[in-house]
């Protein structure tokens, strides 16, 4: 693992205005994911954890705290230079796959490529190897909608990892799955999170997820505790 971790929350605090007073969520969260290693992130409905995943993957910003990708502080950035380290550092997996139905497959992972300025047949031919990569490159002319929800996610998979990505984040991503579907996704991250040595981390609330990865966290009462 490196020294310095690609991803690293430091004294994170998230605190939401309301009409009678201010919901703090959690306060003074310290937290890092180290290359070549997978982090679950655990605890109950409504601690906090889709909120802390939302400020690491750079899709909100913090009350308070620093957050730092590949050693870079990121805090004071605007919003184009974020989605522009998002675009190229972070790929996100999402309990909803957010997949455009109306979309093939291999055009669905295509998007990031394109929106970073990747020629078109760059981009296909790119697209067209990450879905081999995770069992689907016979379904890459379907379009979404058509798929079966294990493969959605696969294809998400695949988009996420459009771009060769050093963190992984992901929101429950087999929270809308079956057993056995949801065990071959776990397993297929697992396979591409060793084959790429990515810094992963993971909100789940499916134990036998949660325990196939290096460390757990939980968030409690607004503090990241060791799971």
């Amino acid at each position: 693992m490196s020294a310095t971790p690609p991803l690293l929350g430091e004294r994170l605090s998230k605190v939401f205005q309301a009409p009678a007073v201010p919901l703090t969520v959690f306060s003074g969260v310290d937290i890092e994911v180290r290359r070549g290693e997978r982090v679950a992130l655990t605890g109950e409905s409504g601690a906090g954890k889709t909120t802390l995943l939302y400020l690491l993957g750079l899709l909100d910003r913090p009350t308070a705290g620093r957050i730092f990708v590949d050693g870079a502080d990121v805090s004071g950035l605007g919003e184009a230079e974020l989605a522009a380290i998002r675009n190229r550092t972070i790929g996100f997996v999402w309990q909803r796959n957010t997949l455009l139905a109306e979309f093939t497959a291999v055009e669905n992972v295509m998007m990031p490529l394109l929106i970073r300025g990747e020629p078109r047949a760059a981009a296909r031919e790119a697209s067209a190897a990450l879905l081999e990569e995770v069992g689907l490159a016979a379904r890459a002319q379907h379009l979404a909608g058509e798929l079966s929800g294990g493969e959605q996610q696969r294809v998400a998979l695949a988009r996420a990892l459009a771009g060769s990505p050093s963190i992984l984040l992901a929101d429950e991503p087999t929270g809308n799955l079956d057993e056995r579907t949801a065990a071959l996704v776990i397993e297929l991250i697992e396979r591409v999170h060793e084959r790429r040595g990515l810094a992963t981390l993971y909100v789940t609330h499916n134990p036998n997820f949660a325990r196939r990865a290096h460390r757990v966290l939980r968030l409690e009462g607004g503090r990241l505790l060791p799971g």
